[in-house]
């Protein structure tokens, strides 16, 4: 019998509802029905236990679901397909039990000792449960694993980077305390949120910058020492929880935040830290507030990413919005076409103005730019060009973008003025 067959039957063995494992107090007419049918019920569940051909049919029906689900995956992935697979898939499993063919294969095993209501209700059941425990994938396998974190656990080394990845630490701890101090909402829906805000302040140096050229400012967090002590051992276990990774493939990040929330030497060292920065303020929070900002510093940090996690690569990308971020600046600074990147955003329609006149000074001044036909050619339509070309006062059969640019083009760079009749409208492109 095979993994997936004994749970799909310890599941209804440890059904109170399917096994009749439910108490009648009074012995009435229909409540001696009741009990009958739960024995019968009973007797042709022990039946299948000992039958050969259950066994294929529950793999005959897993298969089957399995090929309605890929049967159900769209064509085309657009940014609705999870939806529409969702759908799909639920309309097909709907139609595939409605049809009554599960019950008729499992008729010809040759099981007829008890009433067809009887052996319907249980074959309902049965097929049930291979849906559930066929989309449930490898929860059961991996449960155990996760269920045995060993709350303690202690760093055999700490980690020890170099100066560019200790500033690329620094920065994600300090975003880190940013998310707890300022955008956490379970943090600061707590009610003693202003004591440990207090706390948690004393443990860094906030730095706003003003920009008075766009009149916005950025806050930035300076951790302090104590607390990127605290962060360079919960990272330290971090990386050493990865090596099961293998072991627990997809799982690994729901098995290694499940370690870091019960481990004992984090919570306590964090604890030591909190308490060091009370000696000054003077304020005091219970243990089990103290475990409250631990768990939430987890959370956070597990949703980071961070590039220090850079062994397993297969399963932690790069922490997105910074990495992403650097990397694409210096591969712009090092492009060549990067000028032309920017000039392609410069040339907008919408900053076209409306004005005829003024329209007409910024056309000549977006003529000059290179490429200017290709994005000419890009951002007008037909019928605007042709509009322009109109109020040159030329006339010409041609209405495509390829004869039509290259006119506008020359008429722009050589300083031709619109007619009159252009001029009048007060809005370009109008009719």
């Amino acid at each position: 019998m095979s993994p997936f067959v004994q749970r799909v039957f310890e599941s209804l063995l440890l059904d109170d509802l399917f096994m009749g494992r439910i108490e009648i107090s009074t012995l009435s007419q229909q409540n001696q029905q009741v009990l009958l049918l739960q024995t019968e019920r009973q007797q042709l569940f022990n039946l299948l236990l000992y039958n050969n051909g259950i066994i294929p049919l529950l793999e005959r029906w897993k298969k089957d679901f399995k090929d309605i689900a890929l049967k159900s995956i769209p064509k085309k992935k657009g940014s609705l397909w999870m939806t529409t697979w969702t759908s799909h898939l639920e309309a097909s499993l709907n139609n595939y039990l409605c049809s009554g063919i599960w019950f008729q294969q499992f008729q010809e095993i040759g099981i007829s000792q008890s009433s067809l209501d009887t052996q319907r209700l249980v074959v309902y059941f049965l097929i049930h449960k291979v849906l559930e425990e066929t989309f449930r994938g490898d929860f059961y396998k991996n449960k155990s694993i996760q269920e045995q974190a060993d709350p303690t656990l202690i760093p055999k080394a700490i980690i020890t980077l170099n100066r560019a990845e200790a500033s690329k630490f620094s920065y994600i701890v300090g975003w880190l305390l940013f998310k707890l101090l300022k955008r956490d909402h379970l943090m600061n829906s707590h009610p003693k949120f202003s004591i440990m805000r207090i706390l948690l302040g004393a443990l860094c140096i906030e730095k706003v910058e003003y920009v008075l050229e766009t009149k916005s400012q950025t806050t930035n967090i300076i951790p302090g020492s104590e607390f990127i002590r605290f962060m360079y051992h919960l990272e330290s276990l971090v990386i050493e929880l990865f090596e099961k990774h293998s072991e627990l493939g997809p799982n690994i990040l729901c098995y290694i935040k499940n370690s870091l929330l019960i481990n004992l030497h984090l919570n306590q060292l964090l604890t030591e830290v909190l308490k060091s920065s009370n000696v000054e303020i003077n304020v005091e929070l219970e243990n089990e507030e103290l475990k409250f900002i631990y768990e939430r510093c987890v959370s956070i940090y597990m949703k980071s990413r961070q590039k220090t996690w850079r062994d397993i690569n297969n399963y932690i990308p790069e922490k997105g919005t910074a990495s992403l971020r650097e990397n694409l600046k210096v591969m712009r600074s090092n492009n060549p076409t990067s000028s032309e990147n920017k000039r392609h955003t410069v040339i907008k329609k919408t900053n076209l103005p409306s004005n005829p006149v003024n329209a007409l000074e910024q056309l000549r001044i977006w003529a000059q730019l290179e490429e200017a036909e290709e994005s000419f050619a890009r951002m007008f339509l037909v019928s605007e060009l042709l509009w322009l070309v109109w109020a040159f006062g030329v006339s010409t059969p041609c209405k495509r973008k390829q004869k039509l640019v290259p006119i506008i083009i020359s008429n722009l760079k050589n300083k031709t003025p619109f007619i009159e009749e252009a001029l009048t409208k007060n809005i370009i492109f109008m009719e």
